[in-house]
């Protein structure tokens, strides 16, 4: 939905500036993303590894539990800027496609009460993002995905968010 959003927003745009529709097609056939937004990193023993390390806050994680249509592992937690994430955590409850939470950072501990605050009781600490990622890999199936959407800032560990991606990639793509 996040993508399909964002295209036809896109569409719109260029379409009100006079593009030829099928300058728009090629576009959208031809787009790959952008990275760590919703970035698709690497399938591993059936499980795809999707990186959303742009997803800082709240909403932008809901759109990315939403986009979500096979059996999920997500990588939550990070830096407390002091969000409420009881929306996250409804969305959570309710997703038919979330099956399993690794929360990881300063937010773990609030992020774990708040989920179980909506019965949500599916979610294992992580120390580092490579144990998240380590248990993430345990925890998913075959024909699911492992999706990194911290809801948070990446200060307590990272830089930015580019270099907690950048490091979530190579994690993956380490992967054997």
């Amino acid at each position: 939905p996040h993508n399909l959003e964002n295209a036809l927003a896109a569409t719109a745009m260029a379409s009100a500036r006079g593009v030829p529709a099928a300058v728009i097609r090629h576009t959208l056939q031809s787009f790959t993303g952008v990275e760590h937004r919703i970035e698709k990193v690497r399938v591993f023993e059936g499980v795809t590894y999707i990186n959303d390390s742009k997803g800082t806050n709240v909403d932008s994680t809901v759109k990315a539990v939403q986009s979500m249509n096979a059996p999920t592992v997500l990588i939550l937690g990070g830096y407390d800027k002091h969000a409420d994430f009881m929306p996250l955590c409804r969305e959570i409850a309710a997703s038919p496609a979330i099956r399993q939470i690794v929360v990881m950072g300063e937010t773990a501990d609030q992020i774990a009460r708040t989920l179980k605050q909506v019965g949500y009781y599916a979610v294992t600490p992580a120390y580092s993002l490579e144990d998240a990622v380590q248990k993430a890999r345990g925890l998913a199936v075959s024909g699911g995905n492992v999706l990194l959407s911290p809801a948070c800032a990446s200060f307590d560990m990272f830089r930015d968010y580019e270099q907690r991606g950048e490091v979530f990639k190579e994690l993956v793509n380490h992967l054997a």
